[in-house]
């Protein structure tokens, strides 16, 4: 909750409360340890009460299970299984769903919102695997974004895609062209064949907005898109039909450029 991380048990004799006992985490703990530390903490406390008989209660489905696991690897986790083990008296650890009104699990929860404000840090873990891996992933990305806004490169394609995304993008040999600006468009042709840059239509520069966008030798085709007017070509390229189109454009001007 806001960054923090807290835990908590509570200690019951039939219906009354016993004692309580609230701790608070390392803000860059889990909910599963959170949950695996009050569990922890509750079993010392048996441990310290030397009680014969005890249901250990819980909401966390996980925190349940990893004791139980044969291939648990955590140090910590497998740490209380032994207690549990070696413990002379009876435990029993038992689940119940959350937010049903369990009194001692409802309690447990407002105890552990609560130790959240707690000032001194009673327990800190270091990042799990999962974390770690997130945060090189979401490094990873915050460093390809910024290469690729100051980028000199791809102004074109910058126009299509802003951010940067690990999702494959759909194109293929037609689509790719517009989205890099490269291609049978007279831009490109003529910056690296020094062909003219006027469409063939005769009437304007022949990029990849006016040739699909304006250009009088296809009107009729667009006509019968029934485009709307001033709708960006970003979001065309996302109906299937526009995206056919282009297709169709494209592998015309192929066919000019072979035929020249």
């Amino acid at each position: 909750m806001n960054g923090k991380v807290g835990s908590a048990f509570v200690l019951y004799f039939g219906e009354d409360k016993i004692d309580s006992f609230i701790y608070r985490l390392s803000d860059n703990s889990s909910v599963f340890m959170a949950e695996v530390f009050a569990i922890n903490k509750a079993v010392d406390e048996i441990i310290f009460r030397n009680l014969d008989y005890v249901d250990l209660i819980t909401d966390s489905r996980s925190a349940l299970m990893a004791p139980n696991s044969l291939n648990e690897k955590r140090i910590y986790v497998n740490s209380i299984k032994r207690k549990i083990l070696n413990y002379s008296g009876k435990m029993n650890i038992k689940r119940v769903r959350a937010h049903m009104g369990t009194k001692g699990n409802e309690r447990a929860d407002h105890l552990a919102k609560l130790a959240i404000e707690k000032q001194e840090i009673e327990c800190s873990f270091h990042e799990t695997r999962t974390k770690i891996r997130l945060n090189i992933k979401r490094n990873m990305i915050m460093s390809w974004q910024n290469r690729w806004d100051s980028s000199k490169n791809g102004e074109e394609t910058r126009e299509f895609f802003r951010k940067v995304c690990i999702r494959r993008v759909k194109g293929d040999f037609y689509l790719n062209q517009i989205y890099t600006g490269h291609g049978v468009f007279r831009t490109p042709q003529n910056r690296f064949f020094g062909k003219t840059n006027t469409c063939h239509c005769g009437n304007e520069i022949g990029d990849v907005q006016h040739v699909l966008l304006r250009c009088r030798l296809w009107s009729t085709y667009r006509d019968q898109l029934k485009i709307e007017l001033n709708t960006s070509i970003h979001v065309l390229l996302r109906q299937e039909k526009f995206q056919s189109f282009c297709r169709f454009v494209i592998q015309y001007l192929l066919n000019l450029e072979v035929e020249q």
